[in-house]
């Protein structure tokens, strides 16, 4: 009898176990994650798993401003903060806010002179997203001629 009762225990301890492990891969999928145009920066966060919050702080999304900014500096090379003010037209301290995320982030950076330019990475990422909507656009003509 002792081996028969000891067999149930092992049996009931393996089917919980496996439970446990179908709980954690059914809920680990439910994660979603959506990429879109800007070299892999995440746009969208997850859908409500046990994961949540775990994103590094670095993956946050580039507001459609930032982008027009970081265009903007591509273009021209070099504008002074009043010509970013009068491009964007939007208050001094929101735009200051901007520029010292997106300094931080590494794509822009002051010079000593107080004017604006863009750095490599900042160059690298619009050319990606010009890249990537230009293959978008590709793609969309293709599938109308269909």
């Amino acid at each position: 009898m002792p081996i028969l009762e000891m067999a149930i225990l092992f049996l009931t301890l393996g089917l919980l176990v496996l439970l446990v492990i179908f709980i954690f891969v059914l809920v680990g999928s439910r994660r979603e994650r959506r990429y879109d145009i800007g070299g892999g920066i995440r746009v969208s966060t997850d859908t409500g798993s046990w994961t949540k919050g775990l994103e590094k702080p670095d993956q946050r999304i580039l507001k459609d401003w930032d982008v027009k900014l970081l265009s903007k500096l591509s273009y021209s090379g070099e504008n002074t903060i009043d010509d970013i003010i009068a491009y964007l037209q939007e208050s001094t301290p929101t735009i200051g806010e901007r520029l010292s995320r997106l300094e931080a982030k590494g794509f822009i950076m002051k010079t000593r002179s107080g004017s604006i330019i863009i750095t490599e990475k900042g160059r690298k990422y619009v050319e990606s997203l010009r890249e990537k909507l230009w293959y978008r656009r590709k793609e969309k003509e293709l599938l109308e001629k269909k």
